[in-house]
């Protein structure tokens, strides 16, 4: 990794204090993978990341200018993760954003944490303390507010727990603290929680159910409860760094047939990244 983080496109690793991501949490941010320099699912990523900025009002940042920093951060032998912010910038009254904000990109490169390596070992989810605030208006949008993730990250380190479900505050399954979540009922029906009152929608989540949909699966997106799924045959965990998990028990009910979901879930969405399109990734000038 040449640099570790690059901000409007400069080898830098300071923001002025003003920063509205710093002060409000005003501004988005994705997390991606890279295997040998290249960003895995970018077609999805990059549609979420539009989204998310224009569901915020900070514009559509250019294509080329992310590209480039990626490109300046990672060379084609090198695996890692790589996290983009978009920040409205500088400026304004108090919560008063500024009447024509320049929003600030800041672009940094990581290390694979330890359980992104090799196939990950099956999780029991037990379930949060710390609920999701209901905010339709926010929803699925991955900004920068994640106190809720942060309380709830914490509290899995001190139950020694590698990761927990959250419900919304209505009692909505919705996803664990860090990964959007896929379930299979007695009938072989998949199902993923609704995402339009609290969540992220992820790029994962959202590659998964396209490959599902294309291998004739239909995936229903809905409200569940926690006692609707005693009847779940199993259930698999997703995120862009960590890919697909099987979920071995949820609320101590054991799932017999996670990991057999898991393997055909990696498979689905190894099939769909070997047709992405790899013009998309090739380093101009190298």
């Amino acid at each position: 990794m040449d640099e570790c983080v690059r901000v409007d496109g400069r080898p830098v690793a300071e923001i002025p204090v003003g920063d509205r991501g710093l002060a409000y949490g005003d501004g988005i941010f994705r997390t991606i993978r890279i295997e040998s320099g290249r960003p895995l699912a970018w077609s999805e990523q990059w549609r979420r990341l539009v989204h998310d900025c224009t569901a915020l009002g900070l514009g559509t940042p250019l294509e080329a200018e992310i590209r480039a920093d990626i490109e300046a951060l990672f060379d084609n032998a090198t695996h890692g993760v790589c996290k983009i912010m978009i920040t409205r910038g500088s400026g304004g009254r108090g919560y008063m954003p500024p009447r024509t904000p320049t929003p600030r990109r800041i672009v940094s490169a990581h290390e694979l944490p330890v359980h992104a390596y090799g196939t990950p070992e099956p999780i029991a989810l037990a379930r949060s303390s710390v609920a999701l605030a209901i905010q339709p208006r926010l929803a699925g949008i991955k900004h920068l507010n994640r106190l809720e993730q942060v309380l709830a990250r914490t509290e899995c380190d001190n139950r020694g727990l590698a990761d927990a479900w959250m419900a919304d505050s209505h009692g909505f399954v919705i996803a664990t603290t860090m990964r959007n979540l896929f379930f299979v009922d007695s009938r072989g029906r998949w199902l993923t929680p609704s995402l339009t009152r609290a969540g992220i929608i992820g790029a994962t989540r959202q590659c998964l159910w396209r490959a599902l949909d294309g291998a004739g699966e239909a995936v229903a997106e809905s409200d569940i409860r926690p006692h609707a799924l005693t009847d779940c045959r199993g259930a698999i965990a997703c995120n862009s760094v960590g890919g697909v998990v099987a979920v071995s028990h949820f609320d101590g009910v054991a799932l017999a047939d996670s990991e057999t979901l898991a393997r055909y879930a990696c498979k689905l969405l190894m099939d769909m990244e070997s047709r992405e399109p790899t013009q998309r990734y090739q380093r101009q000038g190298r």
